[in-house]
């Protein structure tokens, strides 16, 4: 397989790109058998599950899909997918009969699985040190990601036409122990066929095929774009529009990494929407919430009751969306193209200008992620008292 442009709409192509076009960031720890890492594991492997009295689980859900509402519950039994490498650890498991009929494939995040064939993927409970974190998914987790979804869905009919999202449309937990349903159609619903990819994937190599450019330069190249011009017209802006648009509005802040992001590409190579993902960590402003009349019941991530508000802000644009992103693509612009990195710099302040209020951000300083192992998953913060790089 390739990630070559005219390969883009082949359905294989998908779960590769998230294995194999994935420069996010660099994956110092993952303790997670071999066999079921996305760059190292098996191409495919079964994924187990034990069948649960409806009346023994936490059930939560945000309109799901029928046809996959019924796969995964029944009249009064939901079936409770759990990793393999979790099956020695959870008693309960060990205690119950393991049904195995279900083939996954890895995605880029580890424990999130693609059903193949199905238009899901599962999340799991994963008690393994993968980065900085532990990734388990306790019940608060399920719930925060469930009612982030939720909400999101509320106001589906007043987004920016540049906003998508995959919902978390169904969350089980059982004895403090989750699983998520991610659907894989987008909403939005549209009745055009288009290809996702994720955004890593845009500004990545194949690191199976390495001679092959990266996805942003085989697109610019066969549409004869201006290179500047498309990336802050096609990704950046449309990055910027979703972020404050659910920031002003609801006071969710999206995590727009190149993981949580999948770019939604049609037929003649637009970038159409961009599509987001991935709520367990997202913060809420209460403040804006209350202001907007907005309820404000939630539970986990809510800015200055975990860390300050200022730190919530800073680390969602200057780490995962500064570091993560917008260094990948002026690096790519500047390398492939020849453009001044100052010059790209630039013109995304003078964006963040037109699209934020300056006021929630700390304003000649930063922060990012303490370069340390996260004890308990606690987070801990590093201050640079010097200038953001992509806002003034």
């Amino acid at each position: 397989m390739t990630m070559l442009i005219k390969d883009i709409s082949k359905p294989e192509n998908y779960i590769y790109a998230e294995r194999y076009v994935n420069r996010y960031k660099r994956t110092v720890v993952n303790k997670t058998s071999e066999r079921y890492q996305p760059k190292t594991g098996e191409s495919q492997f079964i994924l187990p599950y034990i069948e649960l009295p409806l009346t023994d689980v936490k059930l939560l859900l945000s309109k799901p899909k029928k046809e996959i509402y019924k796969k995964i519950i029944s009249k009064d039994k939901v079936k409770f997918f759990v990793h393999p490498d979790m099956i020695n650890e959870l008693d309960w498991v060990k205690n119950n009969s393991l049904i195995l009929d279900k083939f996954v494939q890895p995605t880029a995040s580890t424990r999130t699985l693609l059903v193949k064939n199905q238009e899901f993927f599962i999340k799991l409970h994963l008690n393994k040190r993968i980065s900085s974190y532990i990734r388990r998914l306790r019940e608060n987790s399920v719930a925060h990601s469930i009612l982030i979804s939720s909400e999101i869905e509320k106001n589906l009919t007043t987004c920016p036409k540049t906003f998508g999202y995959l919902p978390e449309s169904i969350g089980v937990s059982y004895k403090d122990v989750g699983m998520i349903i991610r659907e894989k159609t987008p909403r939005p619903k549209i009745k055009e066929k288009r290809n996702l990819v994720p955004l890593f994937s845009i500004y990545s190599k194949d690191i199976r095929n390495k001679d092959h450019k990266p996805l942003f330069v085989q697109i610019v190249k066969q549409k004869n774009a201006d290179p500047l011009d498309f990336f802050i017209e096609r990704i950046v802006r449309p990055l910027f529009i979703n972020m404050s648009f659910f920031i002003n509005n609801y006071g969710i802040l999206l995590e727009c990494h190149g993981q949580n992001v999948l770019v939604e590409i049609d037929r003649d190579l637009e970038i159409t929407r961009l599509i987001h993902r991935d709520f367990q960590s997202i913060y809420l402003d209460k403040e804006l919430r209350k202001k907007n009349g907005l309820k404000t019941n939630f539970k986990k991530h809510i800015m200055g009751e975990e860390c300050p508000k200022e730190v919530s802000y800073s680390l969602v644009y200057d780490q995962y969306l500064g570091k993560h992103v917008l260094d990948k693509f002026v690096n790519l612009l500047n390398r492939e193209f020849g453009i001044p990195k100052a010059s790209i710099i630039i013109e995304i302040r003078k964006l963040f200008e037109q699209y934020f209020d300056r006021s929630l951000f700390p304003e000649n300083y930063y922060y990012l992620y303490k370069k340390v192992k996260f004890v308990d998953n606690n987070t801990k913060f590093e201050r640079y008292n010097r200038k953001p790089k992509y806002r003034r």
